[in-house]
């Protein structure tokens, strides 16, 4: 509600650090939850200054510090040169290990690379918080793992302040407080209430609204029958987007000790 941007550079204002690491063994493009991309670069990055390791961090994924939000609010706090002058790198350089990562992640492209089709999710804009990103997320996760290949119709899910429903959805979910605030006036729409919604309840109304009864109620008892075996620990369910989590990129065991 106050401009993320923002508060992040104030929050590192109030934090008095002596040492800042970003672990860049593995780097994620269209992160940053689990359904993004990793890519194995083997990198460290350390300083004792963090606007320093931050600005370099920005260089070293393709972004451009001066044109990074909160790179520029903590610059103009503090009074710090938004350019490299000033910083000394040791180490590698920055051409040698820098990767052009795209950054943002399309909710439909999970959906697509599980090749379903007929869920529309609009871009979500600033006002949408991680609380109900996380349960998109998540839901996006077991519905492309459960359903690989079905097609729907019309679905549309709308999340944050800023989105409208499109008028030719045949069901438009509104997850989460802020949605169903902004469609008081869209009489059909499935509300799941929430800040954020709890992540059962999304789950079962999306399941229940977008798929027959039998496959409804064949999805509910596999998923019940899995968290009896994750909770009882002999059972353990990941959820990598489609074919990223490949070797020899990503080895497990270097996870291993």
């Amino acid at each position: 509600m106050h401009g993320l941007p923002r508060l992040i550079a104030l929050l590192n204002t109030k934090i008095k650090t002596s040492l800042t690491i970003i672990d860049g063994i593995y780097g994620l493009e269209k992160g940053p939850d689990f359904l993004g991309t990793p890519h194995r670069t083997n990198l460290v990055i350390a300083g004792k200054d963090i606007y320093s390791c931050d600005f370099i961090g920005a260089m070293v994924i393709g972004m451009r510090p001066e044109e990074t939000e909160y790179l520029k609010e903590y610059a103009t706090i503090q009074g710090r040169s938004l350019s490299l002058d000033g910083i000394e790198v040791k180490g590698e350089s920055i051409d040698g290990v820098a990767h052009k990562f795209e950054w943002r992640l399309s909710y439909e492209d999970i959906f697509q690379q599980a090749r379903i089709r007929g869920i529309e999710i609009q871009d979500l804009g600033e006002s949408c918080c991680s609380g109900c990103m996380a349960i998109l997320s998540a839901f996006s996760a077991v519905f492309s793992k459960d359903n690989p290949g079905v097609a729907l119709e019309g679905v549309e899910i709308c999340m944050g302040r800023e989105v409208r429903a499109k008028g030719d959805s045949k069901k438009v979910f509104l997850l989460g407080n802020c949605a169903i605030a902004t469609h008081k006036d869209l009489k059909q729409g499935i509300k799941i209430g929430g800040c954020p919604p709890p992540i059962l309840n999304t789950l079962v109304t999306m399941v229940r609204n977008t798929l027959p009864p039998k496959r409804f109620a064949k999805i509910m008892m596999s998923r019940m029958i899995k968290n009896i075996g994750i909770k009882m620990r002999i059972y353990d369910e990941a959820f990598p987007a489609f074919g990223v989590y490949a070797l020899p990129e990503f080895d497990k065991n270097h996870f291993q000790r």
